[in-house]
């Protein structure tokens, strides 16, 4: 029989796929890009609505295997139907306290601690299962907080507090980075660490959330030190004409891609409204402003460069991961 030998023929089938899934990633297009607004129905007050509308979340291909999903995409999955729960909509609260259900029986204690673990390999930070995140628990405190409030039962306070207990260490550890300025809270623990910003944000979401709705004061005193970190290190990730991913120290810059641009910009401004730290609304305008072409087009040619780069980076760091595992 002629022709190329099997494998290659298994490699050129795939490398369509393979391209698509580059290129979806870079232009932020398919499942676990879906559109996330600002929140519609949060209140500074009180814990309502919640920051960012997940809704687009219920609807992904990825909604309906809650066992299976990734923690991160689970709390979004549930606070999703929280926002559906909130708009009005007939069984939205029952949906989300199903999800809260799955959260619940995924978690895995560790003393007084709740966590979520991951259990895939990230190779971008260097990342060997498992590993937690506070982006992850963050949002799991905002739920909890939620589920609380829908329903008055005491456990979900108790799952809340629980949950965002990691991210009250006054030393450095797995989910806190603590530096001269504050804490960072995060989202991909390793080291050198990562900082990547959005999770931050969102983990100072969970403490918010826990002081704000459950009258937690720890929770409070460590939201206060976080935003106070987070506005001295703002500049970091700001290039002049984007805004950086993460400050994970990278041959090429860690830009975030177009859709998480924007997700900075809205982040900066919801917390903007929640601490009244005009510096922040600043930002938020200012990277709001670069969103337009020529940058946008730019932003977009550096993460494919990225990808190529990081692909090679990848293929070798999975490498000797396998060799250790087997070794």
């Amino acid at each position: 029989m002629s022709g190329a030998p099997l494998h290659e023929i298994r490699s050129s089938r795939f490398l369509p796929f393979a391209i698509e899934r580059v290129v979806n990633a870079i232009t932020s297009r398919g499942p676990g890009y879906e559109p996330t607004p600002i929140g519609a129905a949060f209140d500074t007050q009180t814990v309502s609505g919640y920051y960012i509308d997940f809704r687009s979340k219920t609807v992904s291909k990825i909604a309906a295997d809650t066992e299976r999903i990734l923690p991160v995409a689970l709390m979004q999955l549930a606070l999703g139907w929280w926002e559906r729960s909130v708009a009005g909509e007939p069984g939205g609260l029952d949906e989300f306290l199903k999800v809260c259900g799955s959260i619940e029986s995924r978690a895995l204690r560790v003393g007084e601690e709740l966590r979520w673990p991951a259990h895939v390999s990230v190779p971008k930070y260097g990342l060997k299962p498992p590993w937690c995140s506070a982006l992850t628990q963050g949002q799991a405190a905002s739920v909890f907080a939620r589920a609380h409030l829908a329903t008055g039962e005491e456990r979900y306070a108790e799952l809340a507090h629980r949950a965002v207990s990691p991210l009250l260490r006054d030393c450095s550890s797995d989910l806190v980075s603590q530096t001269a300025f504050g804490p960072i809270l995060e989202e991909a623990p390793g080291a050198p660490a990562s900082h990547i910003l959005n999770g931050w944000i969102s983990g100072l979401w969970g403490l918010w959330d826990v002081h704000l709705g459950l009258g937690g004061k720890r929770a409070a005193e460590a939201f206060q030190a976080g935003v106070e970190c987070l506005r001295v290190h703002l500049d970091a990730y700001d290039t002049g004409w984007w805004s950086r991913y993460s400050l994970y120290p990278h041959a090429l810059e860690d830009l975030a891609k177009p859709i998480y641009h924007r997700y900075h910009v809205d982040q900066l401004d919801v917390l903007h409204r929640l601490t009244g730290c005009d510096d922040l609304k600043e930002v938020a305008v200012r990277w709001a402003g670069y969103d337009r072409s020529p940058m946008r087009e730019l932003a977009i040619a550096q993460k494919a460069a990225f990808a190529v780069a990081e692909t090679g980076r990848r293929r070798r760091w999975e490498a000797r991961f396998e060799a250790q595992r087997s070794g």
